[in-house]
C-alpha cells in the first residue's frame, strides 16, 4: 500500500471522527442553548448543576477504559470478543459502584431535596454509558464513519425532541431526561452497528485476568481524569454553593461553548493514536519521535489559534447564542478559552504516556493540580467571584498539563516536547506541510 494511499485513509478517518465529536459537541451545545434561552440563568443554573454534579463521579462510573481499550485493540495481538466482554462486565460492576456513591454524596451535600432529585435521576445514565467503550473499538479499527452515523441519527433526534419540549414546557425535568434519551440512543446504536458490522453480543466472553489487567492499566488514567472532571465540573459545584445558581448559569454558558473546541483536539488524539501505536512498532526511534513532536506540534497551534478567533469574537458569539441575558458570560469566555490550550496539551501528554506505557503515575500530577484548584477556588471565588474560579482553573490546567511534567523524571521529555512546540511549533508544521506536498507531487 502506497504513502499516499495511507495517509488519505488516515485522513478520511481522521475527518469522520472530527465530525463525529462536533455533531456530539454541537448536539450538547444547542441543548444547553435551547434550557439557557429558556429557562434564563438561575435555572440554567440548576440543569448545569445536574449535570456537572453527576459528571463527578461519572469517571469512576465509567472507568475509563477507552485509551487503555484503543491500545490493546490497535495491536491486534488480542482476542476481541475476550477484551471486549472483560471490558463490559468491568464498567457494568463499574456503574453500580458509581451509582450507590452518587446517592451517598448527593445526600451528603445537597440540602434542596428537588436538586437532589434531578441528580439521582441523571445519575441513571451511568449504567446506560457501560457500553461507550464500544467507541474504543470502532476507533480503533478505524470505523469512525460508524460513530458518525449513530451521532447523525442521535443528533436529530434529541435536538427533535428538544425543540418539541421547548414549544410546550419549560420544565427542568424534561431537558435532564432528553439527556438521558441521548445517552440510551447513542449507547443502543453502538451495541447495533457492532452486531450488525462485526460479531454478535453473544460470543463476548469474560476473562477475570483480562478485566483485572484492564482495571491496573486504567486505574491511573481514572485518577488522572478525576482531576480533569473536577477541573471542569467541580468549579460549579462551588460557584453555587459560595455564590448562587445565577452565576452558575453565565458560567456554563461560557463553559458550554469551550466544550466544543476542547472537542477537536480532543479527538484527533484518539484518533491519530493507533496509527502512532503502530509507528512505535514498526518504525526506527528517530522517526517515532519525530512523529510524536510533529502530534504535538498540530495539536498545541491548533488550539492557540482557535483561541486567538473566540478571544476576538466572544462579544459577538455569546450575544449570538444566548443573548443579553448572558452578558456577564462574554468576559468570563475571553478567559476560559485559553483553559483549551492547556487541555489539549494534556491530551497530548496522555496519549504520549499511554503509548509509551509511562501513564502509571500520571495521577499524581493530576490530582495534587485538582487540590490546587480547589483551594484557589475557596480563596479566590469569594474575593473575585466567577473570575476568581475561571483563573483558578487556569492555574492549575497550566500546572497538571505542562509544568508538572519538568519535575516528575519518567515524563521530562514531555515537557521538552511540549516547549518545542510552544516555541517551534508553527515552524514544524510549516515544514511538513511543504514535505507532504512534495511527496504528492511525486
Amino acid at each position: 500500500m502506497g504513502y499516499k494511499t495511507i495517509k488519505k485513509g488516515i485522513i478520511i478517518n481522521a475527518l469522520w471522527a472530527i465530525v463525529s465529536k462536533l455533531l456530539s459537541g454541537l448536539k450538547l451545545i444547542i441543548i444547553g442553548v435551547i434550557v439557557a434561552r429558556q429557562l434564563g440563568p438561575d435555572e440554567f443554573g440548576a440543569y448545569s448543576y445536574t449535570i456537572s454534579f453527576v459528571m463527578l463521579l461519572s469517571v469512576l462510573a465509567e472507568f475509563r477504559l477507552h485509551n487503555i481499550l484503543i491500545r490493546e485493540i490497535s495491536k491486534d495481538e488480542i482476542n476481541i470478543e475476550t477484551i471486549l466482554g472483560s471490558a463490559f462486565i468491568t464498567c457494568l460492576f463499574f456503574s453500580i459502584i458509581g451509582y450507590i456513591s452518587l446517592l451517598i454524596l448527593v445526600n451528603f451535600i445537597e440540602e434542596d431535596s428537588e436538586l437532589r432529585f434531578y441528580i439521582l435521576i441523571y445519575g441513571l445514565t451511568y449504567f446506560f454509558q457501560t457500553l461507550r467503550f464500544l467507541r474504543a473499538f470502532f476507533i480503533a479499527k478505524f470505523h469512525n464513519k460508524t460513530i458518525f452515523k449513530i451521532e447523525i441519527i442521535v443528533g436529530l433526534l434529541v435536538l427533535l425532541t428538544a425543540g418539541i419540549v421547548s414549544l410546550y414546557s419549560n420544565s427542568i425535568l424534561l431537558y435532564i431526561l432528553i439527556r438521558i434519551f441521548d445517552v440510551v440512543m447513542v449507547s443502543l446504536l453502538l451495541i447495533m452497528f457492532y452486531q450488525i458490522s462485526f460479531k454478535k453480543v453473544k460470543q463476548w466472553k469474560f476473562d477475570k485476568k483480562i478485566s483485572k489487567e484492564l482495571i491496573i492499566n486504567s486505574s491511573p488514567l481514572v485518577l488522572s481524569s478525576l482531576a480533569l472532571v473536577i477541573f471542569q465540573q467541580f468549579d460549579q459545584i462551588m460557584i453555587k454553593h459560595l455564590l448562587n445558581e445565577y452565576s452558575v448559569g453565565q458560567y456554563s454558558a461560557a463553559v458550554s461553548i469551550i466544550s466544543l473546541i476542547v472537542f477537536i483536539p480532543m479527538v484527533l488524539t484518539d484518533v491519530i493514536s493507533p496509527s502512532l501505536i503502530k509507528s512505535k512498532i514498526n518504525s526506527k526511534s528517530t522517526d517515532y519521535l519525530n512523529k510524536l513532536q510533529l502530534f504535538s506540534d498540530y495539536i498545541t497551534w491548533g488550539s492557540i489559534i482557535l483561541c486567538i478567533l473566540i478571544t476576538f469574537l466572544s462579544p459577538i458569539i455569546v450575544n449570538l447564542i444566548y443573548g443579553d441575558k448572558y452578558f456577564d458570560s462574554i468576559e468570563i469566555l475571553k478567559v476560559f478559552t485559553w483553559q483549551s490550550v492547556f487541555i489539549a496539551m494534556g491530551a497530548v501528554a496522555a496519549q504520549i504516556m499511554i503509548i509509551d506505557n509511562k501513564h502509571q503515575i500520571a495521577y499524581i500530577k493530576s490530582l495534587a493540580a485538582g487540590i490546587l484548584n480547589i483551594v484557589l477556588n475557596f480563596i479566590w471565588i469569594p474575593k473575585y467571584g466567577i473570575m476568581g474560579a475561571i483563573w483558578a482553573s487556569l492555574v492549575a490546567y497550566v500546572t497538571s498539563s505542562y509544568i508538572a511534567h519538568f519535575f516528575i523524571k519518567r515524563y521530562k521529555y514531555i515537557f521538552f516536547i511540549q516547549t518545542k512546540s510552544l516555541l517551534y511549533g508553527l515552524v514544524n508544521i510549516f515544514n511538513d506541510l511543504k514535505t507532504i506536498n512534495r511527496k504528492n507531487d511525486d
